[in-house]
């Protein structure tokens, strides 16, 4: 239950109103643990979280109507286009002392729906430069980062790709859903010309496939066994929130050939783990890869280009083993989820601070 104690002080209300895990969820709770060492954080969410109370919108209302003692208003940090539909009407029509930050990971021109949003929002938090120049009023950009202690090599990786159950001795992994939009295609053409010519390696796509793509994934899985790969390019589906960064571990090279992409976690939870990344130059992933030193990055749409830095990767053993640890730092000292914790903190004070 919400103490009475509780609402005295000026909460952040941190909102994840989906109806299943996914990226942003995944963030939100990786960050909500740390944003409470410094902030009263609440979560608004569809989905249990342990390290949170779930509440209904009745305790939310609750917690925000009261003005706190400590501050004038309370802060809704929201991330999409429900969470400030609904900001808003807590603070326009229930009267809740409130100002609302969205966090903004688009990197293409928001329709006009979300656009009206955006404009009545209190502050704008855009998680790369790139987002930044299509929103306003950005009071910072602050990165996605990765738990550096999840996501974090366990032993050798041949023991972590023994427990997967797949035949091959090295992976090249592909996470997210499979559809066009992450280039799950992409990958599995790749995969079919180059891995005839590296026998020590497989191919693994981590993702849910969703009843609209169905046909999609078919048609891949019907081109693999067409060449004879089917147990050399394996679909493993969905994954336990738990068990990704056990599956990143497996992986010698990870792979994002997304045709589009808001900020994509992707990379660094990959680099974390140890694994060179190979991905399209979209979202935030220029950011993210050095190239040549952490792996590469393409055009979006060359996918000779990507085939060629995929063939130049598996045919270097020495070239992978060196980034590995390299990967990892880059991951500790820029994307850490510590760092993004503190850059969304910060924001809240400077609001704090023009009451």
């Amino acid at each position: 239950m919400v103490s009475e104690q509780s609402t005295n002080r000026a909460v952040v209300l941190i909102t994840d109103l989906h109806r299943r895990i996914t990226g942003v969820s995944a963030t939100i709770r990786n960050l909500v643990p740390l944003q409470s060492e410094q902030q009263n954080v609440k979560l608004w969410s569809r989905l249990p979280f342990a390290a949170s109370p779930r509440l209904n919108g009745w305790q939310v209302f609750k917690l925000l109507r009261r003005q706190p003692t400590d501050r004038k208003f309370h802060i809704w940090h929201a991330r999409r286009n429900n969470e400030m539909l609904w900001a808003l009407f807590f603070k326009l029509i229930l009267r809740c002392p409130l100002r609302i930050v969205f966090t903004s990971a688009a990197i293409r021109r928001h329709s006009m729906w979300p656009r009206w949003l955006i404009s009545k929002m209190d502050a704008v938090i855009a998680t790369s430069p790139a987002a930044a120049e299509l929103v306003e009023p950005v009071v910072a950009v602050v990165g996605h980062g990765v738990d550096v202690q999840r996501f974090a090599p366990a032993g050798s990786r041949t023991a972590a790709l023994a427990k997967l159950d797949v035949i091959f001795e090295k992976a090249i992994g592909q996470f997210g859903r499979v559809r066009p939009e992450k280039g799950s295609d992409i990958f599995v053409e790749a995969m079919i010309e180059l891995l005839p010519a590296h026998p020590e390696f497989g191919a693994v796509l981590v993702g849910k496939v969703t009843s609209q793509f169905k046909k999609f994934s078919e048609l891949l899985q019907k081109k693999v066994r067409a060449a004879g790969l089917q147990d050399r390019i394996v679909w493993f589906g969905e994954v336990p929130f738990s068990e990704v960064p056990a599956v990143y571990n497996a992986m010698s090279i990870v792979v994002a050939p997304s045709r589009y992409e808001g900020f994509g976690l992707t990379p660094i939870e990959a680099m974390a783990s140890g694994a060179a990344v190979i991905a399209s130059d979209t979202g935030a992933y220029r950011q993210m890869i050095d190239q040549g030193v952490t792996g590469a990055i393409f055009p979006v749409g060359n996918d000779k280009l990507f085939k060629e830095h995929l063939s130049e990767l598996m045919g270097d053993a020495d070239r992978l083993s060196e980034m590995e640890t390299i990967c990892q730092a880059k991951v500790q000292q820029e994307f850490s989820i510590e760092k993004e914790a503190a850059g969304i903190n910060e924001v809240y004070e400077i609001i704090w601070g023009h009451e």
